[in-house]
């Protein structure tokens, strides 16, 4: 099996972003949320979560625009992951074509316009933009997360578990999960609710953005 070499491009991580870039990520009232409808409050990106540089935002913005056949000026970015790639293609190649086998470090992006979505992914500085065709565009680094955190759940490997179903959602406070006598702040968070299957066991989970919290839904799971 080939080597994979980690491919970098020394490109320093950007934290902040601009006015504009920040609306160009949906964080401005009335933005359209996937699932959700229209919003009446802003959703949140978590404090200290890596956000994209703002010429990678625009170049992603440029491509969908001419891919989808729409207005830059009409599309949002809202969903965004620091991810690791397991190839030059950005794990998603076509059949038949030629990857680099090395590690890419990159982002992906979900694109809104009205009620619809489409996820792009890009290497670190967005030279490499390409659309997926995948149906689950769960980030593999949240994946990763799902699938360790239901190994320990389940009592089961991870390799006998399979994600069959990943949603992204929009949560409260407490990812749509509220116990009883607690408060959930009403707050909007971009997330994911993940399924899980193994062994005739199926576990539902709910997750922020990028994984930092990630909560089984006991009433949706079967155990």
């Amino acid at each position: 099996m080939t080597q994979l070499l980690r491919f970098t491009t020394g490109l320093k991580r950007l934290s902040v972003l601009s006015a504009g870039a920040a609306l160009a990520l949906g964080l401005v009232t009335g933005c359209v949320v996937p699932g959700g409808g229209q919003g009446t409050a802003n959703p949140r990106i978590p404090t200290g979560v890596p956000l994209p540089p703002g010429p990678v935002s625009d170049r992603v913005l440029a491509t969908a625009a001419q891919d989808l056949g729409l207005p830059q000026a009409e599309l949002s970015i809202l969903r965004v992951n620091e991810e690791t790639w397991t190839d030059g293609c950005l794990g998603i190649g076509l059949p038949n074509e030629g990857c680099l086998q090395a590690l890419v470090e990159g982002w992906q992006l979900e694109i809104v316009h009205n009620n619809q979505s489409w996820f792009y992914r890009t290497d670190a500085i967005g030279e490499n933009v390409r659309q997926s065709y995948l149906d689950d565009n769960l980030p593999p680094s949240l994946s990763d997360g799902v699938l360790a955190m239901a190994a320990t759940d389940s009592g089961l490997s991870r390799e006998q578990l399979e994600i069959i179903k990943a949603e992204p959602r929009t949560w409260d406070g407490c990812l749509g999960i509220e116990e009883p006598g607690q408060g959930c702040p009403q707050a909007r968070y971009f997330g994911w609710r993940v399924t899980v299957i193994g062994e005739r066991q199926l576990l539902v989970y709910h997750t922020d953005m990028i994984g930092y919290q990630i909560r089984l839904n006991p009433q949706d799971s079967a155990q």
